[in-house]
């Protein structure tokens, strides 16, 4: 039996069987347009509903690796911090990072902020 035969008759299962005798065969048939349009709308709305819910959820783990990759950063970024500090032959390895910040902010002023942080470590 099909999802529509099912929903059919549970339909008709709602009327009693003296309801069911007094409509027309064209009754019969606009109540269960009405019915249908019913489910549908509901479907719908079910769907509308797990969609908002699949996007909040996306949201959160987007907001979660952006966290996670932040974290990251900060985590490698005080580990280098403490290498220079530590180990004079690990900086002179930095030449490339001195590279980096030359070439990867493409204005002046913010290259030479991002130079500036690194002044008395470098």
């Amino acid at each position: 039996m099909s999802d529509i035969e099912e929903k059919k008759d549970a339909v008709f299962v709602k009327l009693t069987k003296a309801q069911q005798k007094k409509l027309s065969i064209q009754e019969q048939i606009d109540y269960l347009k009405k019915e249908a349009e019913q489910i549908l709308l509901d479907a719908k709305k079910q769907q509308s509903k797990l969609k908002q819910e699949q996007d909040k959820l996306l949201n959160i783990a987007k907001s979660q690796e952006r966290k996670d990759d932040t974290r990251r950063k900060i985590l490698l970024g005080a580990w280098v911090l403490n290498k220079i500090k530590n180990d004079e032959s690990f900086k002179q390895q930095l030449s490339d990072f001195e590279q980096f910040l030359n070439t990867e902010n493409k204005n002046e002023s913010s290259r030479q902020k991002d130079k500036d942080l690194f002044k008395g470590i470098l």
